[in-house]
């Protein structure tokens, strides 16, 4: 198969973009990668299997582009302005107490969380692309549950005793 490029930007490019912001942290950084990703779309050759083939090769290309911004010496060098501006400028109901707890929640955890919940992939997928195994993702979706239980309960906490 091979992909119409103005509908794999449509149908994918929400959760490239979201999945670069989620591990990068920041706007910029996560529009870099989304026009990376959709660029080495455009030159790919060799054709996918189907759709999924299509979403996971486009997911693992933008995965690889965000860690090699995380090494690089730019973004060691700028900071953690642009950290504190992207905390809040995500776009998911952003700004409710549960997106926040989300957004606070450790790297590994939140992946987990978002994958899974958000973006609806089955254990299976979000184990692959995280590339962990299944079992491992299932204790992190756990253990990111409990923490987020903690977060929202001593938020609700603070909020009653207002």
């Amino acid at each position: 198969m091979i992909p119409d490029f103005e509908r794999a930007v449509d149908t994918y490019g929400d959760i490239i973009y979201k999945t670069a912001f989620v591990r990068c942290g920041s706007v910029s950084d996560a529009e870099d990668v989304f026009q990376e990703t959709f660029f080495k779309l455009s030159v790919h050759k060799k054709e996918f299997k189907d759709e999924e083939h299509l979403k996971a090769w486009l997911i693992r290309v933008a995965i690889n582009e965000c860690k090699m911004i995380k090494r690089s010496a730019a973004n060691r060098l700028r900071g953690e302005l642009d950290d504190n501006v992207a905390e809040k400028s995500v776009d998911f109901s952003y700004g409710s107490p549960v997106a926040d707890a989300v957004m606070s929640l450790p790297e590994k955890y939140r992946l987990a969380v978002l994958y899974y919940y958000y973006y609806g992939f089955s254990c299976d997928e979000a184990a692959r692309l995280l590339k962990i195994s299944e079992p491992a993702l299932r204790t992190r979706l756990k253990r990111a549950r409990e923490k987020l239980k903690e977060i929202l309960q001593e938020e609700w906490n603070d909020e009653k005793d207002i």
